[in-house]
C-alpha cells in the first residue's frame, strides 16, 4: 500500500529537532515492517497545532491526497495533525472525499473504520489540551513579567540572563543618534530610517531601519532607564490574536543602570510625538497621519476647511507638473471636505523666493554675515576638547556608574540613591557623547566659503530646498477653499496672501 507519513513538532527548540528526528526514523521503519511503500515523509518544524497557517508541508500533503498519490496518511497521534477540532475535522473529511484514509497509530484507529463522533471527542481532547498548556504559559508569562523579565532581543542591549541587561555601547551609539535626529534636527521617523540605512546601521535582526522601528525606540521608556513589561497578552490562543493590557496592570521596574538617554530627553520626545500626532492629524478621521519631511512642503500646508495636511500630486504629459491639494478631498471627493483648490509647488517657491528677497534688502552682506556666524560655530565646535581628554572623562564617568551599581547590590546605598546618582551621570555621559562626536573635515578656506555661498544663494532663491530648510523660517501655509493661499512666517506673522 501507498502510504505517506505526517509529523510535526510546535517549536524549533533543539530538544524538539530531536524528537522530529526520531518520528522521521519511527515512520520509515513503521512502513519496511509492514511492507508499505512510503511515498514521501511530511514534516512541519516549529508549527503551532492550533491553526493551519504556515503549515506548508501539510497543506502540500492535502494537495498531493486530491492527485491520488497515495492511499493513507499515517499519523503518530491526533495532536500532531492538529489541535484545533475545527482544522481536524475539516482536514479529515477532506482527505475522506479523495478517498484517503487516515490511520492515528497510538490511539490504533483510522478515519474509515471510526465513527465521526469518536473522532471528534479525540479532536476536542487535543485541543483542550492546547488550552491547558496557553494557560499555564500565560500564567508563568506573568510571573516572570512581575520579576522583570527582560526579552530574548532588544536594541541597545546585551541579554545577559533572564532579568539583567548590559548596553551594548555600538548600538547605544546609534539610540542616542536616533533621540537626537528627532529631537535636535527635527526628522521624522521615515527620515531617521534613511539616513541610518545610508550609514549603513542594522537593527538588532541585521536588516534595514523602517519607521516603525525607530519609532518603537523613541517610545521605548527602557532607554530612559524605566523597563515596562506585560503590555500585551494572547486573547485566543487558537487564533493568536494579541490584544493591549491597560497601562494600569503594566508592570514598571526602575532600571536606571539601563539608560542610555536620559529621562528628560525620553519625555521630550514623548511630548514632541504626542504635539505633532495632534498637530498633523486632525479628527477621528485621521488617527494615522503623521509628521513627515519627505518632501518639500510636507505637512506643511494645511486645509482651511477641514485642518487635514495636503498631499504631493504629480502630473506628467508634455510636461511634468508637481502639485498639492487637500487629502480629505482628493480621497473622498466633496462629500467631506469641499476644498478642492491645488497648489503648485514651484509657483509657492517662487513666491516665497521673491518674499525673502524683499525683506533682506542687500543680498552680499547677509550671505557674509551668515558666513561669519557659520565659521563662529565651527570653530566654537572644534575648541569643544580634545580627543584624549574626552575619553578619560567618559571612562572615569563609567567607572563611576559600575562603583554605585556595586555600592547598591552591597546595600551601601538605597535604590533611591541609586536612581537619583546614576541618572545625573547618564546626563553628563550623553553630554560627552554629543562633544565627542567628529566635527565635518575642515576643507581650504576659500573652498569652503565658496560652496556655502552657493548653498545660501540657492536657499534665497528656493532652489533645492529640503522641508527642514523650509521649516527654519515657515510655520505653515494655510488654504482656504476659495484660493487664498495664506504663507505663516516663524515669528514674522503671515506674509501677504495670493
Amino acid at each position: 500500500m501507498r502510504i505517506a507519513a505526517y509529523c510535526r513538532v510546535s517549536t524549533e527548540k533543539e530538544e524538539q529537532q530531536d524528537s522530529l528526528k526520531h518520528q522521521k526514523q519511527f515512520f520509515q521503519e513503521y512502513a519496511q515492517k509492514y511492507g508499505h511503500t512510503l511515498v514521501r515523509l511530511y514534516a512541519d518544524e516549529g508549527i503551532s497545532g492550533t491553526s493551519l497557517k504556515k503549515r506548508d508541508q501539510f497543506l502540500r500533503l492535502m494537495e498531493d491526497a486530491r492527485k491520488g498519490l497515495f492511499e493513507t496518511v499515517v499519523v503518530k497521534d491526533v495532536s500532531r495533525l492538529a489541535r484545533n477540532t475545527v482544522d481536524f475535522l475539516q482536514s479529515i473529511r477532506t482527505l475522506k472525499s479523495c478517498g484517503v484514509n487516515t490511520l492515528f497509530i497510538t490511539a490504533n484507529m483510522d478515519t474509515l473504520g471510526e465513527s465521526e463522533f469518536v473522532l471528534t471527542l479525540f479532536g476536542a481532547m487535543a485541543q483542550e489540551e492546547s488550552a491547558n498548556l496557553s494557560r499555564r504559559v500565560k500564567f508563568g508569562k506573568k510571573l516572570n513579567a512581575q520579576k522583570g523579565r527582560v526579552p530574548q532581543r532588544i536594541f541597545g542591549y546585551d541579554r545577559v540572563d533572564n532579568f539583567n541587561l548590559a548596553v551594548n555601547p555600538e548600538e547605544a551609539q546609534t539610540v542616542r543618534q536616533i533621540f537626537r535626529l528627532y529631537l535636535e534636527e527635527g526628522l521624522g521617523c521615515r527620515a531617521i530610517s534613511l539616513q541610518l540605512n545610508a550609514q549603513g546601521a542594522k537593527t538588532k535582526f541585521g536588516c534595514d531601519w523602517d519607521p516603525r522601528g525607530v519609532r518603537r525606540i523613541l517610545t521605548n521608556s527602557i532607554y530612559c532607564g524605566r523597563y515596562v513589561n506585560n503590555k500585551y497578552e494572547i486573547q485566543d490562543y487558537l487564533t493568536g490574536k494579541q490584544i493591549r493590557i491597560p497601562e494600569e496592570q503594566h508592570y514598571h521596574h526602575p532600571r536606571p543602570q539601563w539608560a542610555i538617554v536620559t529621562p528628560e530627553e525620553f519625555d521630550a520626545a514623548q511630548e514632541l510625538m504626542a504635539r505633532r500626532r495632534t498637530q498633523y492629524g486632525p479628527g477621528e478621521s485621521f488617527q494615522q497621519a503623521r509628521y513627515s519631511t519627505r518632501h518639500v512642503f510636507s505637512t506643511l500646508i494645511r486645509c482651511e476647511s477641514c485642518g487635514q495636511s495636503f498631499c504631493r500630486k504629480q502630473y506628467t504629459y508634455a510636461n511634468t507638473r508637481v502639485y498639492w491639494k487637500c487629502r480629505t478631498n482628493d480621497q473622498y471627493t466633496s462629500r467631506r471636505c469641499g476644498n478642492g483648490v491645488t497648489v503648485d509647488e514651484r509657483e509657492l517657491l517662487d513666491q516665497l523666493g521673491a518674499y525673502l528677497a524683499s525683506r533682506i534688502g542687500d543680498r552680499d552682506v547677509f550671505v557674509e554675515n551668515a558666513l561669519t556666524a557659520l565659521e563662529r560655530r565651527c570653530t566654537a565646535r572644534e575648541g569643544q576638547g580634545d580627543v584624549t581628554t574626552l575619553a578619560r572623562e567618559k571612562k572615569r564617568l563609567l567607572g563611576k556608574r559600575e562603583r554605585l551599581q556595586e555600592m547598591y547590590v552591597n546595600d551601601v546605598i538605597t535604590l533611591e540613591e541609586l536612581k537619583e546618582k546614576t541618572a545625573a551621570l547618564t546626563a553628563q555621559l550623553s553630554k560627552l557623547e554629543a562633544r565627542a562626536s567628529p566635527p565635518p573635515a575642515r576643507r581650504d578656506a576659500a573652498a569652503l566659503r565658496e560652496t556655502y555661498t552657493r548653498r545660501i544663494l540657492a536657499f534665497l532663491v528656493m532652489e533645492d530646498v529640503t522641508n527642514l530648510d523650509l521649516r527654519q523660517i515657515v510655520e505653515r501655509v494655510s488654504v482656504s477653499q476659495e484660493g487664498v493661499v495664506t504663507v505663516f512666517l516663524r515669528d514674522v506673522g503671515a506674509s501677504p496672501a495670493y
